[in-house]
C-alpha cells in the first residue's frame, strides 16, 4: 500500500484519476504533483499542489516524499513512462503500488513496483504484473497472465487466462486477448480489437479479428 509522501509525475488526465484514488485511500494530504509545463506550477490537481517540473525530483526525498507514481498514460507515452520511472528511482524514490478500493486483486496475484490497479479492475489468480504497469478502469487480467514492465491496459480491455504480454505494450480500450496468446514487446493493440493469434513485437493490430496494420515505430 502507498505510504505518506507520494509524488505524482505528470498532471494530465491520468494524473487526475490517480489523484482521485489517493483521496479515496486517504493519502492525498501528503501528495505532490510534478509536471514539466511551467504554467501549471502553483496550481492544484484535485486539491494536490503542482510544485514544479521534473527537475525537482532529486530534492523530493529530502523533503519527506518517499514514493512515486508515473501519472502519464497516453498510447504513445510508453517510452516516456520508462524514462520518468528511471529518473524517479535514481532520485531515491521508491515506486509505490496503488490499488483503488474498488479493484479486485487475487491473493495469489503479484503486483510489481509502480503498478496501478484502478477502479473496477480485476487481477485474477496467479497473475503476475510487472513494474510501472497501468491496469486501467474496468480492465480484466485473468488467471496466470504475465504482464511485462511499462504496459498500459486501457479501460475495459480483457486478457483471458495465460496471456503473456511483453514490455511497453499498449492494449486499447475494450480490446480482448484470447487465452494463452503472446503479445510482443512494444506492440499496440487497437481499441475494441479481438486478438486470436500471437502479436509480434512492435506490431500494431486492430479489428475483429485483429490484423496487423503497421509497426509501432512507424
Amino acid at each position: 500500500m502507498v505510504a505518506d509522501g507520494v509524488v505524482l509525475i505528470g498532471a494530465g488526465g491520468h494524473a487526475r484519476v490517480l489523484a482521485d484514488a489517493l483521496h479515496l485511500l486517504g493519502l492525498a494530504g501528503r501528495a505532490v504533483v510534478l509536471d514539466a509545463r511551467p504554467e501549471l506550477c502553483g496550481t492544484r490537481l484535485l486539491g494536490i499542489p503542482v510544485a514544479g517540473g521534473d527537475e525537482l525530483l532529486p530534492r523530493m526525498r529530502s523533503e519527506g516524499f518517499t514514493q512515486f507514481f508515473v501519472a502519464v498514460g497516453g498510447v504513445r507515452a510508453v517510452g516516456l513512462r520508462r524514462r520518468l520511472f528511471e529518473a524517479a528511482v535514481q532520485a531515491g524514490l521508491a515506486p509505490g503500488i496503488l490499488r483503488h478500493p474498488a479493484s479486485v486483486v487475487a491473493e495469489s496475484a503479484v503486483l510489481g513496483p509502480g503498478s496501478q490497479v484502478l477502479a473496477g479492475a480485476i487481477v485474477n489468480a496467479c497473475a503476475e504484473i510487472g513494474e510501472n504497469v497501468i491496469l486501467n478502469s474496468g480492465s480484466i487480467v485473468e488467471h496466470d497472465c504475465r504482464i511485462g514492465a511499462d504496459v498500459h491496459i486501457a479501460p475495459r480491455a480483457c486478457l483471458a487466462g495465460g496471456v503473456r504480454v511483453g514490455r511497453q505494450v499498449h492494449i486499447g480500450a475494450g480490446a480482448t486477448i484470447c487465452e494463452n496468446l503472446e503479445i510482443g514487446d512494444r506492440a499496440i493493440v487497437g481499441a475494441g480489437a479481438v486478438v486470436i493469434r500471437d502479436v509480434p513485437p512492435e506490431a500494431v493490430v486492430a479489428g475483429v479479428p485483429a490484423k496487423a496494420i503497421r509497426r509501432s515505430g512507424s
